[in-house]
């Protein structure tokens, strides 16, 4: 979680084209990283799904921030922490 926020409290202060376009990217980095690799170990195993959850909730803020709704399947947490970015980027 605190990586993500970190992610988005970091672009505050940049235009919407940019936040999307850097979400984009970091939503195919994820899906990438989550769909790479072998699954041999347990290690490797919770790797991938971490990536998926980051891919997932991206994906989420993403959708948030293009679209301008809450996407259905959102954490509350992410909806929360979605708000106060917009917040803080309309002031």
């Amino acid at each position: 979680m605190k990586e993500i926020e970190g992610l988005l409290r970091s672009l505050v202060d940049v235009d919407r084209d940019m936040l999307i376009s850097v979400l984009s990217m970091e939503v195919q980095t994820a899906t990438k990283i989550a769909m790479s690799g072998h699954q041999r170990t347990a290690w490797q195993r919770a790797k991938r799904q971490g990536a998926i959850e980051r891919a997932a909730r991206l994906a989420h803020i993403l959708a948030y921030f293009r679209d301008g709704g809450i996407p259905a399947g959102m954490s509350e947490d992410d909806r929360e922490l979605c708000i106060a970015i917009a917040e803080r980027r309309s002031s």
